[in-house]
């Protein structure tokens, strides 16, 4: 008799580990993150990294945008993405750690920047670099939901408003 896995045209192999996550739904997101090639936009806009290891810079993004999905409030609710070896498995990656979420944070803030601060009244510095390069991932984000939306017009489907 033939093996379950055989009759579904796949053959499974040893190794393989099982893991489950109750965020199995976050796969959508991480899986139109990387369609959208944000991941090599990140790497290519934002700040890079002193050291070779750890995680890349596309990586932390998609770990914040899964942080704040799943309803983390904070840098310390990372821990808990961390925790998850389902979703880990999903991701390929282990997300970073609150520490270092939080250290990565910091690298978007440029202090020379506030030179030329007044003592009293409002101040809105300059962009930084690193803020910039955000900017741009949030525009990729925009302009192809845009186009989406124009396909879906110009096909006669909408995207949520009259085309007449």
């Amino acid at each position: 008799m033939k093996q379950q896995s055989e009759r579904l045209g796949i053959k499974i192999v040893g190794g393989l580990k099982e893991a489950s996550t109750p965020w199995s739904g976050a796969s959508l997101l991480v899986d139109l993150y990387r369609k959208l090639e944000m991941n090599e936009l990140a790497n290519r806009v934002l700040p890079a990294k002193k050291s070779a290891k750890g995680l890349q810079p596309g990586q932390t993004v998609e770990s914040f945008i899964l942080l704040s999905a799943l309803g983390g409030e904070n840098n310390e609710d990372m821990q808990c993405l961390r925790d998850d070896t389902g979703l880990a498995g999903i991701l390929g990656y282990q997300p970073p750690a609150p520490e270092t979420a939080r250290q990565w944070l910091d690298r978007f803030h440029d202090e020379s920047l506030l030179i030329g601060k007044p003592l009293q009244g409002s101040f809105i510095p300059e962009e930084s670099a690193a803020l910039a390069g955000l900017r741009e991932m949030n525009k990729r984000i925009i302009w192809s939901y845009i186009k989406e939306c124009e396909f879906r017009v110009s096909g006669n489907s909408g995207c949520g408003y009259p085309t007449g």
